[in-house]
């Protein structure tokens, strides 16, 4: 009973007294219907006999496991374990939980592994788009305005591609009242914030 005081009891025992000792601890449990719960000595006692299975007969040591299991009516005798398991269930319960966490941890650094490449992809993507519409913009700077100006109308881009290259008309007085308004024209009255205030700043130039 006060066996919480004595921390080295089980670890002072030879092995065939810790061993006789757990068989009794679990017999007299369950014949006097001691209500030990998770504080039972028993799974206290089997822990010191599974310390000893390198010495000791693993199949036996386990064989009295899952007596005890199937005998007693306290849940945590032997493992200390609420389930109820002998050694074998419960090795054989906690391989399986491990596995399926390494599973689901293997899974789950794939899923972001994908993400994190789908995010470089994009980046890269928006590089190569950024590239391409500077190249366009600079092509255009070759040619006159109105030319230009019938490029962005047929253009399957938005005219917001075509922005720097508008401001700088905008900013250097290039265009003519008619351009103004037609270029203007082009863009949609109903946008984004960021976009209807690009549009603005246009006008007031």
């Amino acid at each position: 009973m006060h066996y919480h005081d004595k921390p080295r009891l089980f670890d002072s025992m030879d092995d065939r007294s810790l061993l006789l000792t757990f068989i009794g601890l679990v017999v007299y449990e369950k014949k006097f219907h001691m209500k030990f719960g998770s504080t039972t000595p028993a799974s206290f006692c089997y822990r010191e006999l599974l310390n000893r299975l390198s010495r000791l007969d693993r199949d036996f040591v386990y064989d009295i496991g899952d007596w005890a299991a199937e005998y007693s009516d306290n849940s945590y005798v032997p493992m200390g374990n609420y389930r109820g398991y002998g050694p074998r269930q419960y090795f054989a319960f906690w391989d399986d939980y491990e596995s399926r966490v390494a599973l689901e941890r293997q899974a789950k650094e794939e899923r972001l592994e994908r993400k994190r490449a789908e995010g470089r992809a994009k980046v890269e993507a928006a590089k190569l788009r950024h590239l391409e519409r500077l190249n366009t913009i600079q092509q255009l700077r070759e040619k006159t305005i109105e030319d230009c100006i019938l490029v962005i109308e047929k253009s399957d881009e938005s005219v917001f591609y075509y922005y720097e290259l508008i401001e700088e008309w905008f900013n250097n007085k290039s265009l003519s009242d008619n351009q103004k308004e037609k270029i203007l024209s082009m863009f949609p009255i109903n946008s984004t914030r960021h976009n209807i205030r690009k549009r603005k700043n246009l006008e007031e130039k």
